[in-house]
């Protein structure tokens, strides 16, 4: 133990530690420990994944070591400086050996007590990130990766043999064997697969395209549309082995894709090295072949299980491997060996174009829409009318406010208690969860009720917007006024006459496309905009899975941009979630999903104290910003933001690609509805 005397005297001689104030100190002092130690000692012993200690030296000198490297010598460390809080911070086994060069004395202290000096002094942390960022390189990885991948672009060719190197030194956090060929990772090789074209294994090159070319105009009468089973993406195989896709407006589209194919790359060379012995082929080309001497088709399931337990692959790995292709497993197969990850991506950007773009003409449906709705266009609207923009879904914010849902509510429950009994049984946070969570089903085995619904909605002036000009982004235009006294969720209040509300409730962007997106709103419905609120799925890195996170400023990954939020009442929402964890604090927007290791996550939470992550909503909220402090828009537009916990990235690969439970994801998500539209029902009439 040392004294507070002691400890105030050696912490106020070293950066960043100095920055510690004096009564945490004097907290602290009795958990730090005094410690001697003999020249030629070895203090940290590389690998080591138990020792979790920070250590300040006070005199004598030690040097850093790489045994694995022949013990070359990195670098030596003399009094008034500190050493081991990297692993501690990161949680990762010892990178290098600490040995002692002469007699020494350090200040030792535990993890837990070098977190409680992070969370306790916002201005240590900071001091400390400044440092991992700009002297020890925490994000050496990304910027190289980042540049890579930039200078690619501006020379409109990218070849992912050599970017996929680069990729793997990222270690995502959520690709856990990205730099470890010794297993297959399947967790995140079916994330991948579910966000690329369906015909990624025999597809050689990609062409990339922010507009259409002329003559290819519409695409759809000249190749075959390749679907994507979990990302909106527009791709046509224009030849065999040859696609183009249409990237969204940014470079978060961009980013994704290439990241995908990258780890991709990593999982298929893995695949093909265990099938690359010539046994293995002949089995699989056999099998495909459907030789009278054959193991049998593609369709005989019992020829599979046989030509499966002749192939390299464990029962587990070969369940896994029958997960992420269900259909046409061993083509897949043959299709990985033969294709040998021959990536290239041509990208073809206009530096200048007169035609006009989607989102422009996006923007144009959306006026007509308004027109068709309201009898006028945005820019005539009266000044008493207000607009609330709403970023969520395609279907929370309509489900809420159909009249039609509220009045079959019991017809449909009873129904489930039939169909569905184990929704049913579940102990929902309201009654009317459980209609929202079986309500797809019902519809399905009704699909009659699809046009009463329908009918219903536009009697009640909700209208949808079929096409979106290939930005992938749904519209839904809500008219309050001809709502006035109907049934809605029982969870809201009735309202009258008085809201003439406009709600715009738009599908999610993607990332930098937000900021495109929400500037087109901003300027169609300018002076009469009220609000515009937020509602998100998020990776959290506090909580569990269908928790809350409220933002108090959105941190931009890469540039670090600190977006202070407005405050919001959290005493209500915790009451509306009383069964559930709320959390406050920073959100990260993110470069792309992939693009985060565990050291970046760990980083930002302790340094920047982040709760989650997110992808939009720094790009939505600096727009908004701009448009307010220009006059595009009134200073008094309030603003919401809410995300429900989907995904822990720092606890499981598999948990991007496993689903939320129904119990998990409608509560949350519904409650954040609720609450940004009981704001919008009961929020003052003035603009």
């Amino acid at each position: 133990m040392c004294s507070p005397e002691f400890v105030r005297r050696l912490f106020g001689s070293i950066m960043p530690f100095r920055f510690l104030p004096t009564k945490l100190l004097d907290e602290l002092a009795p958990h730090i420990e005094l410690r001697n130690h003999a020249a030629d000692e070895i203090i940290i012993r590389q690998g080591d994944s138990n020792d979790r200690l920070v250590y300040l030296l006070d005199e004598g000198l030690v040097e850093v070591r790489d045994p694995e490297r022949g013990d070359r010598v990195m670098e030596q460390i003399g009094p008034g400086h500190y050493f081991g809080e990297w692993e501690p911070l990161f949680k990762v086994p010892r990178l290098y050996e600490i040995r002692a060069v002469q007699s020494s004395r350090t200040a030792v202290f535990s993890q837990d007590t070098f977190l409680s000096m992070l969370r306790g002094s916002r201005a240590f942390a900071q001091a400390l990130g400044s440092v991992l960022r700009d002297k020890q390189g925490v994000f050496q990885a990304f910027d190289h990766f980042d540049a890579e991948l930039k200078r690619a672009v501006a020379q409109g060719y990218i070849n992912i043999t050599r970017i996929t190197p680069l990729y793997r030194a990222l270690n995502p956090a959520i690709h856990r064997g990205a730099a470890d060929d010794r297993y297959i990772d399947f967790g995140a090789l079916i994330y991948a697969v579910r966000r690329l074209p369906q015909n990624v294994t025999h597809t050689f090159g990609y062409l990339l395209v922010d507009e259409l070319p002329q003559a290819y105009t519409p695409p759809e009468h000249f190749f075959r549309v390749i679907n994507t089973d979990a990302r909106r993406r527009d791709v046509w195989e224009m030849l065999p082995g040859k696609s183009m896709v249409l990237l969204r407006s940014g470079l978060s589209d961009l980013l994704d894709l290439v990241s995908c194919l990258c780890l991709y790359a990593v999982e298929a060379r893995k695949i093909r090295k265990r099938l690359q012995e010539q046994r293995y082929l002949m089995k699989i080309q056999n099998y495909l072949a459907g030789d009278a001497g054959a193991v049998g088709s593609e369709q005989n399931d019992l020829g599979l299980e046989t030509l499966f337990r002749e192939l390299p692959f464990d029962p587990e790995e070969t369940r896994k491997l029958r997960q992420v292709w269900p259909t046409d497993t061993v083509t897949r197969l043959s299709e990985i060996v033969l294709h040998r990850e021959m990536f290239t991506v041509d990208v073809r950007r206009r530096k200048r174009s007169y035609n006009t773009q989607r989102t422009e003409i996006w923007t144009s449906q959306i006026a007509a829409a308004t027109r068709s709705l309201l009898g006028c266009e945005p820019g005539s609207l009266a000044p008493d009318r207000p607009v609330h923009i709403v970023s969520s879904n395609t279907h929370s914010v309509v489900n809420c406010l159909t009249p039609w849902h509220a009045a079959h509510q019991p017809e449909v429950l009873d129904w489930a208690r039939r169909a569905r009994p184990e929704l049913v049984d579940h102990d929902w946070d309201s009654p009317s969860d459980c209609f929202y969570a079986v309500l797809r089903d019902y519809l399905a085995e009704h699909p009659d009720a699809k046009k009463d619904i329908k009918r219903d909605e536009e009697a009640h002036g909700i209208a949808g917007l079929t096409e979106t000009a290939s930005t992938g982004i749904q519209v839904q235009l809500i008219d309050l006024s001809k709502l006035a006294g109907a049934d809605i969720d029982p969870d809201l209040p009735s309202f009258g006459a008085e809201r003439n509300d406009l709600i715009v409730n738009i599908d999610y962007a993607f990332g930098e496309q937000a900021q495109y997106i929400i500037n087109n709103l901003l300027l169609l419905f300018g002076a009469n905009l009220a609000s515009v609120s937020f509602l998100g799925k998020a990776g959290a890195l506090q909580g569990k899975r269908g928790d809350i996170l409220i933002p108090t400023a959105f941190i931009e990954q890469g540039s670090d941009i600190f977006e202070p939020l407005p405050g919001y009442p959290l005493e209500r929402l915790k009451n509306r979630f009383a069964r559930r964890g709320v959390f406050s604090g920073p959100m990260l927007t993110v470069r792309g999903t992939l693009l985060q290791s565990r050291e970046m996550l760990q980083f930002y939470r302790e340094i920047w104290g982040c709760i989650g992550l997110e992808m939009e909503g720094a790009h939505y909220y600096r727009r908004i910003v701009e448009a307010s402090e220009l006059g595009v828009i009134s200073q008094n537009v309030r603003m919401r933001s809410f995300y429900y916990v989907s995904d822990l990235p720092e606890e499981s690969t598999a948990s991007l690609s496993a689903p939320l439970r129904a119990w998990e994801g409608v509560p949350p998500l519904y409650g954040i509805t609720r609450e940004v539209l009981y704001d919008i029902i009961t929020g003052p009439r003035t603009l």
